[in-house]
């Protein structure tokens, strides 16, 4: 049923879209590419209404037997988590209390005396004192910004954020870096790295952006190369898996990338990354290319597809992209991505996501009267993401599905789909963030999956900004994050289908 009206949500605003002003997103000049003309568009597969049944009985059980286990693997009071956890759930109760605290995190960097982090405190938290503890709220009152308590409260405060910035980005530094993700390592869980930052202004920063990369993975590589190898983490179906990975984005990578000029943006882009793959090659990494932007994507796929159809990339599998499963064109996106892949007779991944850029989207489309990519509702975005959930464990072979998912109905369906159709456990993986969710993070891995966490890394208070846009998304109301906080979660409504 949620399929269903899912194509007919979709199919309803296709045709809004055709009938009103073009998107600008695409790039301006139609490329025709020769997998277009050799390889004919495949289509997604039928499924009947007694094998989606099935998954879905199967969906529910596995579903409640993790959240049993989940119950269990709380952490210790003892443990600093714990303290982090409860601000995280006390914030998460009260939404004009979460959006001014993480308002102030955001602002924190650019303040840079103890009088403006005293004065802005008071600034944000004044207008929702009262759903603040008496505590604080006396402590707020009584203090001015110039005064030795003032001055206090204002140091606290950078600690504890940047004690929160440490648990969701893993260092500055290669030594950092190194440390982190040797602890993930002990842990059971893989990673794969990306670089803090806003977008790119000039040909310098670009450059640096670059660099940055270059020189994580020729010193990151050969150290965690060295570790023993773990089969869970270090082999899939097809034989060794690169132990060191990268994600980026295109548009860093080049100052002026526009898609109203896309052969320019494609050259100065391929020019950057060109260097990047071929150190990746040459010591044994990954590289993964992120989504951004609707404005972005079909020239990002573009990039992606012209350089890895390039004869010194052709033969070459560690690498992969993001489908967004919130933007109307997903599944379309999905299926061109198998159609250049079965041309291309390469196998890449595909890092499936819900989206991250929502508001920004459905504001700049309503701004500027543009269709709006993205669909409206949460439960279609859930549906998409079920449904190309499914189309990439159809055809697992060539498009490697990595799961990138914090709900537990998302990833319990996931599992539910690979066992229908017998993708072997191995050849997928399952994705999250860093510092987020700890517990499930080592209870997918102690149940055989291997799972892989998404770790930022760069300086730690420039680095506010995504730790801001990551602690939105995933406390949201209808987040599993949200519920895992709250002892007396309804299982049932976890669980429930999209639609």
């Amino acid at each position: 049923m949620a399929s269903q009206q899912l194509a007919s949500s979709a199919q309803e605003t296709a045709g809004q879209q055709a009938a009103s002003q073009p998107n600008p997103s695409p790039t301006s000049t139609t490329v025709s590419a020769p997998w277009e003309s050799e390889i004919p568009m495949p289509v997604a597969a039928t499924i009947s209404a007694e094998q989606l049944h099935k998954v879905e009985a199967s969906t529910q059980q596995i579903g409640r037997d993790l959240w049993s286990h989940l119950d269990r693997r709380q952490p210790s009071v003892f443990e600093r988590r714990w303290w982090l956890d409860h601000i995280l759930t006390w914030a998460m109760q009260d939404e004009s209390v979460k959006v001014q605290m993480f308002r102030f995190v955001d602002v924190l960097p650019m303040l840079k005396t103890s009088e403006s982090v005293a004065r802005h405190l008071q600034e944000y938290f004044e207008e929702v004192s009262e759903h603040l503890p008496s505590a604080v709220r006396l402590g707020l009152e009584v203090s001015e910004p110039d005064s030795l308590l003032g001055r206090a409260l204002a140091v606290n405060a950078r600690t504890n954020a940047r004690k929160m910035a440490e648990r969701f980005i893993a260092g500055s530094k290669t030594d950092e870096i190194f440390q982190s993700v040797t602890k993930l390592r002990k842990q059971g869980l893989a990673f794969t790295l990306d670089l803090l930052g806003e977008a790119v202004v000039s040909e310098a920063e670009a450059e640096a952006y670059q660099q940055a990369y270059l020189k994580l993975i020729e010193e990151l590589a050969p150290r965690v190369q060295a570790w023993p190898v773990d089969d869970l983490l270090d082999q899939d179906h097809a034989g060794h898996i690169p132990v060191c990975q990268v994600s980026l984005k295109l548009s860093a990578l080049y100052s002026r990338f526009k898609p109203i000029d896309p052969e320019g943006s494609a050259a100065g882009v391929k020019a950057r990354l060109r260097p990047i793959f071929r150190a990746a090659r040459d010591h044994d990494a990954y590289v993964h290319i992120d989504m951004e932007h609707y404005a972005y994507k079909e020239l990002t796929l573009r990039i992606f597809k012209e350089i890895l159809l390039e004869e010194e990339f052709r033969d070459w599998s560690n690498c992969g992209i993001v489908i967004q499963a919130y933007l109307l064109e997903a599944e379309q996106d999905l299926l061109g991505l198998l159609q250049w892949a079965q041309y291309r007779g390469t196998p890449v991944a595909v890092r499936l996501v819900k989206g991250a850029y929502w508001d920004y989207e459905t504001v700049i489309s309503e701004y500027r009267g543009w269709p709006c990519p993205v669909y409206r509702e949460k439960w279609q975005s859930d549906a998409s993401f079920e449904q190309l959930t499914r189309v990439l464990m159809q055809h697992w072979e060539l498009l490697r599905p990595q799961i990138a998912s914090h709900n537990l109905r998302s990833l319990t369906h996931a599992i539910a789909w690979a066992e229908e159709l017998h993708v072997p456990r191995n050849a997928w993986e399952i994705q999250m963030l860093h510092g987020m969710a700890d517990e499930q993070q080592h209870l997918f891995s102690q149940l055989g999956h291997r799972v892989r966490i998404y770790a930022p890394f760069g300086e730690f208070l420039p680095g506010m900004a995504y730790l801001v846009r990551r602690l939105l998304e995933n406390t949201s109301n209808d987040s599993f994050l949200r519920h895992a906080y709250e002892r007396d979660a309804d299982i049932g409504e976890l669980l429930q289908m999209p639609g």
